[in-house]
């Protein structure tokens, strides 16, 4: 067998070693990538699913209350404020339902319609 044979033969099984090693290193690579989309899809179901749980369907509804001695607009919307953005925007809402211009147009004793959110449907 000559040098140049010799050389072709080393050749060949050098270049199918390499090809090998990408093979592998291919494989390796595409076994990761899908394991870690697996944890990932995994994990954004978990959590929307944990979301979901979480999240509770607020009703609006109205009620009437007295109003007693020393009460102010901002002390009864303080009291009824869950569902609102701020105390400003329940008060509106209050002043709209009862045709009031100012805290105060409120009398000891008048009643007065507010409203409130609750969890449970009535």
């Amino acid at each position: 067998m000559t040098l140049a044979e010799r050389k072709r033969i080393w050749a060949k099984r050098k270049e199918a070693k390499r090809r090998m090693m990408i093979k592998k290193i291919t494989g390796t690579v595409s076994v990761l990538a899908l394991a870690l989309a697996s944890v990932l899809f995994t994990v954004f179901i978990t959590a929307g699913k944990a979301q979901a749980k979480e999240e509770k369907a607020y009703y609006k509804y109205t009620t009437v209350i007295e109003i007693m001695p020393g009460d102010t607009l901002t002390s009864i919307a303080k009291e009824h404020l869950e569902g609102y953005a701020n105390v400003n925007e329940y008060i509106e809402e209050v002043r709209f339902m009862n045709n009031l211009r100012s805290s105060e147009n409120l009398i000891a004793g008048n009643k007065l319609f507010i409203p409130y959110y609750s969890t449970e449907v009535k």
